[in-house]
């Protein structure tokens, strides 16, 4: 089989495109063509080292002349671009890596948001249509947290997990051993990083953020051994601990 893999780097550590790229390279069971959206250097360096076909650029050229049928699988591996209805129609098969319980949280930071919207946590493997993280599912997991837990908790169990599902689960997949499932109709909503953005800064000298500021100030005021600030959520009282440090940058990008 010929297989093109669309692929950029993550921020875990966890190198999922890399290493994936690498167990599809060990299998040697196809022709593997890479395109490295970010041209991530860990990346890069093995493709070379290893002859492995790639590009780096005039990637929209290149998508706008592969032909119908040329390649038997499309693997976006950690790749951030939205494909059209009819590029991904040149494909025989494709399959997207997405790190959330889908349908929840479709769209970008769904470490952030599953725990904004209280939503189910977990992974999934899916055939792409040409909307954000729709299609069908070839695999799903879902992973239960103990409150409290942070996004970088999730971010680090998700990533994880599912690069080693496709490790795992590759094989079945390829050779039509898993089948493919409907999600429910009922989930639509998509999370957009602008949300993100827009949450993660608040400038609290603005009189507009009055009770936000209070909080945080309540929480310094209250930093003691024998007395903390308390709040109540999911039915039980937590001790709140705020750690302040000047930040490098104005705001996160």
């Amino acid at each position: 089989m010929r297989l093109l893999v669309v692929c950029a780097g993550d921020r875990s550590g966890l190198n999922i495109a890399l290493n994936c790229i690498k167990y599809l390279k060990k299998k040697r069971l196809d022709e593997i063509n890479v395109c490295v959206l970010d041209k991530n250097k860990k990346i890069i360096d093995f493709l070379k080292k290893n002859k492995i076909a790639h590009r780096t650029s005039n990637l929209s050229k290149y998508f706008k002349g592969i032909k119908k049928n040329e390649y038997d699988w499309l693997l976006n591996i950690w790749g951030y671009k939205i494909f059209k209805k009819d590029f991904i129609k040149k494909f025989k098969n494709n399959l997207n890596l997405h790190p959330s319980y889908l349908p929840y949280n479709r769209g970008r930071d769904p470490y952030y948001f599953s725990i904004i919207n209280n939503t189910p946590i977990g992974i999934c493997i899916h055939q792409m249509d040409h909307t954000i993280d729709g299609g069908k599912y070839y695999l799903r997991k879902k992973y239960n947290f103990t409150f409290p837990f942070t996004a970088e908790d999730v971010f680090n169990k998700c990533l994880r997990e599912l690069m080693n599902l496709f490790i795992n689960k590759w094989n079945k997949i390829r050779n039509k051993k898993i089948k493919l499932k409907k999600f429910r109709e009922d989930i639509r909503s998509i999370n957009y990083r602008k949300v993100l953005e827009f949450k993660n800064y608040q400038d609290l000298d603005n009189p507009k953020n009055k009770a936000n500021r209070l909080f945080v100030l309540n929480c310094l005021a209250q930093d003691f051994n024998f007395l903390k600030q308390q709040i109540k959520i999911y039915g039980k009282i937590y001790d709140v601990k705020i750690n302040l440090k000047v930040s490098k940058k104005k705001k996160w990008k």
